[in-house]
Protein backbone atom coordinates (compact mmCIF):
# COMPACT_ATOMS: atom_id res chain seq x y z
CA UNK A 1 0.00 0.00 0.00
CA UNK A 2 1.18 3.46 -0.88
CA UNK A 3 2.98 5.47 2.10
CA UNK A 4 0.52 8.69 3.00
CA UNK A 5 3.47 10.69 1.10
CA UNK A 6 3.07 9.05 -1.87
CA UNK A 7 -0.50 9.18 -2.29
CA UNK A 8 -0.17 12.99 -1.68
CA UNK A 9 2.60 13.19 -4.24
CA UNK A 10 0.33 11.27 -7.20
CA UNK A 11 -2.92 13.28 -6.46
CA UNK A 12 -0.48 16.39 -7.09
CA UNK A 13 0.59 14.88 -10.09
CA UNK A 14 -2.60 13.84 -11.38
CA UNK A 15 -3.70 17.36 -10.28
CA UNK A 16 -1.15 19.46 -12.33
CA UNK A 17 -1.69 16.82 -15.40
CA UNK A 18 -5.25 17.77 -15.56
CA UNK A 19 -4.86 21.50 -15.23
CA UNK A 20 -1.51 21.52 -18.26
CA UNK A 21 -3.90 19.91 -20.40
CA UNK A 22 -6.96 22.01 -20.01
CA UNK A 23 -5.31 24.80 -19.85
CA UNK A 24 -1.56 25.03 -20.36
CA UNK A 25 1.98 24.85 -18.31
CA UNK A 26 2.05 28.45 -18.63
CA UNK A 27 -1.79 29.66 -17.66
CA UNK A 28 -1.30 27.29 -14.43
CA UNK A 29 -0.61 28.79 -11.39
CA UNK A 30 0.93 26.51 -8.27
CA UNK A 31 -2.08 28.01 -6.16
CA UNK A 32 -4.51 26.79 -8.82
CA UNK A 33 -3.16 23.29 -8.06
CA UNK A 34 -2.53 23.65 -4.33
CA UNK A 35 -6.36 24.74 -4.36
CA UNK A 36 -7.77 21.82 -6.93
CA UNK A 37 -5.63 19.40 -4.88
CA UNK A 38 -6.42 20.58 -1.85
CA UNK A 39 -3.33 19.99 -0.55
CA UNK A 40 -0.54 22.11 1.04
CA UNK A 41 2.18 24.65 -0.36
CA UNK A 42 4.89 22.71 1.81
CA UNK A 43 3.53 19.51 0.67
CA UNK A 44 4.01 20.29 -2.66
CA UNK A 45 7.32 22.00 -2.63
CA UNK A 46 8.62 18.26 -0.48
CA UNK A 47 7.99 16.78 -3.31
CA UNK A 48 9.09 19.25 -6.47
CA UNK A 49 11.15 21.79 -5.83
CA UNK A 50 9.47 23.64 -8.32
CA UNK A 51 6.65 24.25 -11.00
CA UNK A 52 9.32 23.42 -13.66
CA UNK A 53 10.29 19.95 -12.08
CA UNK A 54 6.24 19.25 -11.39
CA UNK A 55 5.69 19.82 -15.48
CA UNK A 56 8.99 17.04 -16.26
CA UNK A 57 6.85 15.03 -13.47
CA UNK A 58 3.60 15.37 -15.94
CA UNK A 59 5.53 14.72 -19.10
CA UNK A 60 7.54 11.74 -17.47
CA UNK A 61 4.47 10.14 -16.70
CA UNK A 62 2.85 10.77 -19.60
CA UNK A 63 5.39 8.88 -21.49
CA UNK A 64 4.86 6.34 -19.37
CA UNK A 65 1.66 5.58 -20.07
CA UNK A 66 1.49 6.42 -23.42
CA UNK A 67 4.44 4.19 -23.96
CA UNK A 68 1.86 1.20 -22.20
CA UNK A 69 -1.00 2.06 -24.27
CA UNK A 70 1.72 2.12 -27.57
CA UNK A 71 3.37 -0.98 -26.95
CA UNK A 72 -0.01 -3.25 -26.12
CA UNK A 73 -1.96 -1.65 -29.24
CA UNK A 74 1.79 -2.97 -30.98
CA UNK A 75 2.40 -6.13 -29.40
CA UNK A 76 -1.38 -7.36 -29.75
CA UNK A 77 -2.59 -9.65 -32.93
CA UNK A 78 -2.40 -9.24 -36.65
CA UNK A 79 0.25 -7.96 -39.27
CA UNK A 80 2.58 -5.39 -38.23
CA UNK A 81 0.73 -2.60 -40.23
CA UNK A 82 -2.83 -4.01 -38.67
CA UNK A 83 -1.44 -3.31 -35.21
CA UNK A 84 -0.39 0.36 -36.09
CA UNK A 85 -3.09 1.03 -37.88
CA UNK A 86 -4.97 0.22 -34.79
CA UNK A 87 -3.24 1.87 -32.64
CA UNK A 88 -3.88 5.85 -34.49
CA UNK A 89 -7.78 4.60 -34.73
CA UNK A 90 -7.94 4.29 -31.44
CA UNK A 91 -6.93 7.53 -30.92
CA UNK A 92 -9.52 9.46 -33.32
CA UNK A 93 -11.74 7.33 -31.05
CA UNK A 94 -10.42 8.85 -27.88
CA UNK A 95 -10.40 12.66 -29.13
CA UNK A 96 -14.32 11.78 -30.19
CA UNK A 97 -15.03 10.36 -26.57
CA UNK A 98 -13.46 13.63 -25.20
CA UNK A 99 -15.69 15.87 -27.49
CA UNK A 100 -12.71 17.25 -29.21
CA UNK A 101 -11.59 18.97 -25.93
CA UNK A 102 -7.57 18.80 -24.67
CA UNK A 103 -5.98 17.41 -28.37
CA UNK A 104 -2.64 15.45 -26.89
CA UNK A 105 -1.27 16.78 -23.57
CA UNK A 106 2.38 15.67 -25.12
CA UNK A 107 1.18 18.27 -28.51
CA UNK A 108 -0.32 20.69 -25.96
CA UNK A 109 3.55 20.78 -23.78
CA UNK A 110 5.42 21.02 -27.60
CA UNK A 111 3.32 23.92 -29.09
CA UNK A 112 3.27 26.15 -25.81
CA UNK A 113 6.81 25.59 -24.16
CA UNK A 114 9.62 23.75 -27.36
CA UNK A 115 10.65 27.53 -28.06
CA UNK A 116 10.99 29.11 -24.93
CA UNK A 117 12.16 26.43 -22.44
CA UNK A 118 14.97 23.76 -23.73
CA UNK A 119 14.48 21.86 -20.97
CA UNK A 120 11.13 21.32 -21.80
CA UNK A 121 12.06 20.74 -25.17
CA UNK A 122 14.48 18.31 -24.85
CA UNK A 123 11.45 16.07 -22.37
CA UNK A 124 9.31 16.50 -25.56
CA UNK A 125 11.59 15.13 -27.72
CA UNK A 126 12.26 12.30 -26.01
CA UNK A 127 8.38 11.12 -25.83
CA UNK A 128 8.14 11.73 -29.51
CA UNK A 129 11.27 9.58 -30.19
CA UNK A 130 10.10 6.88 -28.15
CA UNK A 131 6.97 6.74 -30.21
CA UNK A 132 8.54 6.98 -33.32
CA UNK A 133 11.23 4.41 -32.16
CA UNK A 134 8.61 1.79 -31.30
CA UNK A 135 6.66 2.66 -35.05
CA UNK A 136 10.09 2.16 -36.49
CA UNK A 137 10.58 -1.23 -35.18
CA UNK A 138 7.11 -2.44 -36.42
CA UNK A 139 7.36 -0.65 -39.62
CA UNK A 140 10.78 -2.76 -40.60
CA UNK A 141 9.07 -5.94 -39.66
CA UNK A 142 6.13 -4.86 -41.96
CA UNK A 143 9.07 -4.24 -44.49
CA UNK A 144 10.90 -7.44 -44.01
CA UNK A 145 7.26 -9.17 -44.43
CA UNK A 146 6.70 -7.74 -47.38
CA UNK A 147 3.94 -5.52 -46.17
CA UNK A 148 5.84 -2.21 -47.13
CA UNK A 149 8.21 -1.85 -50.24
CA UNK A 150 11.75 -2.19 -50.02
CA UNK A 151 12.32 1.72 -51.01
CA UNK A 152 10.30 2.56 -47.81
CA UNK A 153 12.34 4.36 -44.60
CA UNK A 154 10.98 2.98 -41.30
CA UNK A 155 12.39 5.81 -39.32
CA UNK A 156 11.26 8.20 -41.63
CA UNK A 157 7.75 6.87 -42.34
CA UNK A 158 7.20 6.41 -38.05
CA UNK A 159 8.13 10.08 -38.26
CA UNK A 160 5.82 11.01 -40.97
CA UNK A 161 3.08 8.82 -38.90
CA UNK A 162 3.84 10.47 -35.48
CA UNK A 163 2.93 13.93 -37.23
CA UNK A 164 -0.05 12.77 -38.80
CA UNK A 165 -1.01 11.76 -35.47
CA UNK A 166 -0.20 15.10 -33.71
CA UNK A 167 -1.48 17.09 -36.62
CA UNK A 168 -4.97 15.84 -36.62
CA UNK A 169 -5.23 15.88 -33.17
CA UNK A 170 -4.37 19.39 -32.95
CA UNK A 171 -6.72 20.42 -35.70
CA UNK A 172 -9.79 17.97 -34.03
CA UNK A 173 -8.99 20.38 -31.20
CA UNK A 174 -8.92 24.06 -32.89
CA UNK A 175 -11.89 22.75 -35.60
CA UNK A 176 -14.03 20.82 -32.90
CA UNK A 177 -14.53 18.08 -35.69
CA UNK A 178 -13.82 14.02 -34.31
CA UNK A 179 -13.57 13.08 -38.11
CA UNK A 180 -10.53 15.52 -38.97
CA UNK A 181 -8.34 12.95 -37.42
CA UNK A 182 -9.95 9.78 -38.78
CA UNK A 183 -9.66 11.33 -41.94
CA UNK A 184 -5.68 12.22 -41.21
CA UNK A 185 -5.38 8.49 -40.60
CA UNK A 186 -7.86 7.45 -43.78
CA UNK A 187 -5.25 9.41 -45.84
CA UNK A 188 -1.87 8.19 -44.12
CA UNK A 189 -3.30 4.46 -45.05
CA UNK A 190 -4.00 5.49 -48.39
CA UNK A 191 -0.47 6.92 -49.19
CA UNK A 192 1.16 3.70 -47.51
CA UNK A 193 -1.08 1.41 -49.37
CA UNK A 194 -0.07 3.36 -52.85
CA UNK A 195 3.89 2.87 -52.14
CA UNK A 196 3.12 -0.84 -52.16
CA UNK A 197 1.83 -0.74 -55.54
Amino acid sequence: MPSKGELTKQKLLRTARELFYLNGYTNTSIDEILKSSKIKKGNLYFHFRSKEELGYAVIDSYLAEETEVIDRFLAGPGRPMERIYRLLDSSSKHLRKQGCRGGCPIGNFALEMSDIHNGFRKKINKVFDAWCNRLEKLLSEAKRNGELPPSIDPKALACFMVAVWEGGAMLVKTRKDPRILGDCIKSLKGIVEACRV
